[in-house]
């Protein structure tokens, strides 16, 4: 959208509000009987980032550091984020949230959550 239309939309485009907001980009998918979670986070350690669960609801949360101090009048273009993130994420019921592991490596958060055995799946129930 040009910008000079772009005031008269209320509505933010999801790159405007991903970058104002830190959210943090995650893929989320199911293998090996486990629910796993990839975030990629450069610029950040591990001692910079927050796992916690409350609930049902899994967080992850973190500053990300740029590699050197640059003036914003030297930019030329300025597309990553650099500062504080975060992104909650709710958790399926089938899940043992007792035994979550994580790790990072190479700015990769990768956390697995293993799913519980004999968890009952939706039924559907017949009208008689």
């Amino acid at each position: 959208m040009n910008s000079e239309f772009q005031s008269l939309n209320p509505m933010k485009s999801y790159d405007e509000v991903h970058l104002e907001e830190g959210l943090l980009s995650v893929d989320i998918y199911v293998k090996d009987n486990e629910l796993v979670i990839v975030a990629p986070i450069a610029g950040s350690s591990k001692e910079n980032i927050e796992i916690i669960v409350k609930g049902d609801i899994l967080m992850i949360k973190g500053e990300r550091f740029p590699p050197e101090n640059v003036e914003e009048t030297y930019y030329k273009k300025k597309e990553c984020y650099w500062g504080p993130f975060s992104r909650s994420i709710v958790l399926p019921r089938d899940v043992d949230k007792s035994n979550i592991r994580a790790f990072y490596e190479n700015g990769i958060l990768m956390v697995r959550i293993p799913k519980l055995s004999g968890f009952e799946e939706t039924k559907k129930i017949s009208i008689e």
